[in-house]
């Protein structure tokens, strides 16, 4: 999974749980089975950044306290989803 995907989607993994540690733990869980990269430092250092580590705190929110909130505007500014889906759609890439 690329690394901007992976913030976003934890991002949104926050909001939909009762706790932070619980989202990250089912974060961590799936990160580690399904991405290529699971369980490596990098990949957890990712999921981790999520919930703040490495970054600076932002403005308080609900759901996230002092979390950087990312939402699916900023995703499509600083991500071009439309390549992204053509790579990982692209013919024979996902054959078995």
């Amino acid at each position: 999974m690329h690394n901007y995907m992976r913030m976003y989607w934890g991002k949104r993994l926050i909001a939909w749980f009762a706790s932070p540690e619980e989202a990250f733990s089912v974060m961590l869980y799936l990160n580690n089975k399904y991405s290529l990269d699971g369980r490596d430092p990098n990949s957890f250092a990712g999921v981790a950044w999520c919930f703040g580590m490495h970054d600076r705190p932002w403005m308080n929110r609900e759901i996230y306290g002092m979390v950087r909130y990312m939402n699916m505007a900023g995703l499509k500014r600083k991500f071009d989803m439309g390549a992204y889906l053509a790579k990982v759609n692209a013919p024979g890439r996902n054959d078995a």
